[in-house]
C-alpha cells in the first residue's frame, strides 16, 4: 500500500480544512508545520507577509513523523504575499531531499496560485504529481468537493504507478535514462 504524508501549515484554519478532508481522501497520514512565532492580529500578518515576500525562513516545531517514510507527501500551504508561507518553505528547506514524490496545494484569497505552485516544485526540486489551488472563498462556501476528489485521486493513482516501477525503470514503467 502506497504511504502518503499531508503537510499543510495554516495561518487562519482554511488550508487545514482542504488538508483534513485530502487526508481522509488518500487515507493518509496528517501533521501540521507547527510554527514557533505568533501570528494573530495585524502583527502576525505583516509578519506573514513580510517574511513570504523576502523569502525567510521562521522557526518551526520539529516534525513528528520522517518524509522519507512516506512514498508520497503532500504539501499544503496558504499564499502569502504572492508566496509560500514562511513555515513551509522552512519545513521544505529541511526536508525537501527526504521526498520521494511530491504533490501540492494552496489555498489564497486573491490571486499567486500558479506562481506558489510553480515554486514549490522549485523548492523541493521535483514535478508534482498533482497540484490543486483552492480560493479562500470557495472553502467557506465549500464549492471545492469535486477540485479536491479529482486532487486527491490523482495523488493516489500516482502512488500505484510507483508501485508498479520494477528496478532498471523509470517511475512509469518505461526505461530510464538517469534523471
Amino acid at each position: 500500500m502506497t504511504q502518503i504524508l499531508v503537510l499543510y501549515y495554516s495561518r487562519t484554519g482554511l488550508t487545514q480544512t482542504i488538508a483534513r478532508q485530502v487526508a481522509r481522501a488518500c487515507n493518509a497520514d496528517l501533521e501540521p508545520i507547527e510554527d514557533v512565532t505568533g501570528r494573530d492580529g495585524a502583527t502576525g500578518y505583516v509578519r506573514s507577509a513580510l517574511e513570504a515576500a523576502m523569502h525567510l525562513e521562521t522557526p518551526i516545531r520539529r516534525a513528528t513523523r520522517v518524509p522519507g517514510d512516506y512514498d508520497i507527501v503532500v504539501i499544503g500551504t496558504p499564499i502569502w504575499f504572492w508566496n509560500v508561507a514562511s513555515p513551509v518553505r522552512t519545513y521544505i528547506q529541511r526536508h525537501r531531499r527526504q521526498f520521494r514524490r511530491v504533490a501540492f496545494f494552496c489555498t489564497y484569497g486573491g490571486s499567486g496560485s500558479a506562481k506558489v505552485l510553480s515554486d514549490l516544485e522549485h523548492l523541493c526540486g521535483r514535478p508534482a504529481v498533482a497540484t490543486l489551488a483552492v480560493v479562500d472563498a470557495d472553502i467557506t462556501g465549500k464549492r471545492y468537493h469535486d477540485r479536491m476528489s479529482k486532487f486527491a485521486a490523482a495523488v493516489r493513482s500516482s502512488g500505484k504507478l510507483l508501485r508498479r516501477r520494477t528496478p532498471g525503470q523509470g517511475e512509469f514503467g518505461k526505461s530510464s535514462p538517469g534523471l
